[in-house]
């Protein structure tokens, strides 16, 4: 699978994402990889980074995490239903699954645009979660 042009925006905004998405293309090539191997599926790569935002969101500042939900949300609203779709499955079911976990959600919140807030809010219907009032 091709990488997509913005990808490297969105793993640049902080070198704890960018290491993180290298972990998860050397875990995926496996020891014998070679340079040019294929990468992991961009939705395995985008669960990847939304289980370590969740975890290691403090390392980022606020200016990062602004960042980071700004140009999840252009991917969503600009870049394709395909895209957009990797991006939901991917990044913020992988984030939601973490707030069932303990994740501070609540805290991030006001950096998430209306696609990523909508498709949360849309999950948590899907998926039999109350949303809370914070949500809406």
């Amino acid at each position: 699978m091709t990488t997509p042009a913005w990808w490297e925006k969105l793993t640049g905004v902080s070198e704890v994402l960018a290491e993180a998405d290298r972990a998860e293309i050397r875990s995926w090539r496996g020891p014998a990889a070679q340079d040019g191997d294929e990468v992991p599926p961009l939705t395995v790569r985008l669960a990847a980074l939304g289980r370590v935002f969740a975890e290691r969101s403090a390392d980022l500042t606020p200016e990062q995490t602004r960042a980071l939900f700004r140009r999840l949300e252009e991917v969503q609203a600009a870049d394709g239903e395909r895209y957009g779709s990797a991006v939901a499955t991917g990044f913020f079911e992988a984030l939601l699954n973490a707030w069932d976990k303990g994740f501070d959600l609540r805290s991030v919140w006001p950096a998430l645009g209306p696609h990523s807030r909508a498709y949360c809010r849309a999950w948590n219907g899907f998926t039999g979660v109350p949303t809370p009032d914070w949500m809406r």
